[in-house]
This record gives structure tokens, C-alpha cells and sequence, in this order.
């Protein structure tokens, strides 16, 4: 049994592939039988992937470029401002936002941490200008990741677009 299908309770008859190069072109055919997972390990591709495909989004829905980084943690770093991309995330940012102290269960529900730099500064509100934005995600306590890609959307600290052209 995998580590992947011991966490999520699966049954172990069950056999998940997790994506990678040599069978993400078999993901097509196979999606609706929901037996492939994407590796969001820290340090391994699903989180850089993850990162890739919310660069694209943001470029294509607000025409901004921007780069994701995936990291492996978040120490020492100004949280001038962050995005929450699904609810549980939300409230870790929140707590860490408000000087609290989050706890070992919050922190082992975070799936994943991302810094976010805008290509063009002058894009942000001039409160943050030119400050990284660290996005968050996080499962729920039945380990289940509920993203939000809207919130990468209305959470960025952009002008508004009309007053950018």
C-alpha cells in the first residue's frame, strides 16, 4: 500500500498513480476514474506545477504577470500580504496575519506555500508595492483540498485594472 492511499484511507484495492512526465499523458483518458493524484510533497514537482498553472491563470484572466514560487516554509518573512486559496488556509493566514500562534494541527493541514512577485510592480496597491504576496493551502481535518482559484483573482493586491491602462 502507498503512503498516498494508507493517508487518505483509500481501499487497498484500489491503485493510484501519481503523475508524473512519463504518465501525465494518460491523465486525459483517465480523469473521470479518478486514479491519479498530483505529488504536493514540499521540495518535489506537483507544488512547482501547482505554481506554473496559477501564473497562467492570473496572466490569462487579468493579463498581469507574475512568478510563483512553491517553498518548503515560511520563517522570517514580512506577511505584508497574503492569499488564503481555500477556506482552512484563510484562517492559518488570518491567525498568522493577527500575530497569533498557530498549532501543530494547523500546521500540518498547510499543503502548500508559495511567494508570489509581480513582474510589473506598479501594478499593486502602493501599500505593498513591490512586497512579495505568500499564497497558502491548506487540506481540511478530513484531508481534503478545497482550492479556490477565484481567490487568486479578488485576493491580489492589484489597482484597480481600469486605472493600470
Amino acid at each position: 500500500m502507498t503512503p498516498l492511499v494508507s493517508m487518505l484511507g483509500i481501499p487497498t484495492e484500489s491503485e493510484i498513480d501519481v503523475i508524473n512526465k512519463e504518465n501525465a499523458d494518460s491523465y486525459w483518458d483517465r480523469s473521470d476514474q479518478f486514479d491519479m493524484a498530483l505529488d504536493l510533497t514540499a521540495g518535489r514537482g506537483g507544488l512547482d506545477a501547482l505554481a506554473q498553472a496559477m501564473q497562467a491563470w492570473i496572466a490569462h484572466l487579468l493579463g498581469i504577470n507574475v512568478s510563483i514560487e512553491a517553498l518548503t516554509e515560511l520563517r522570517d518573512v514580512n506577511l505584508t500580504w497574503y492569499v488564503g486559496l481555500d477556506g482552512d488556509a484563510t484562517r492559518i493566514g488570518d491567525m498568522l496575519w493577527h500575530g497569533g500562534e498557530i498549532d501543530d494541527a494547523a500546521i500540518a493541514r498547510v499543503v502548500g506555500l508559495f511567494r508570489l512577485t509581480f513582474a510589473d510592480p506598479s501594478l499593486m496597491i502602493e501599500k505593498v508595492r513591490g512586497d512579495p504576496v505568500y499564497l497558502i493551502l491548506a487540506m481540511t481535518d478530513d484531508k481534503t483540498i478545497r482550492m479556490k482559484p477565484q481567490n487568486l483573482l479578488t485576493g491580489l493586491p492589484v489597482q484597480h485594472l481600469e486605472t493600470i491602462s
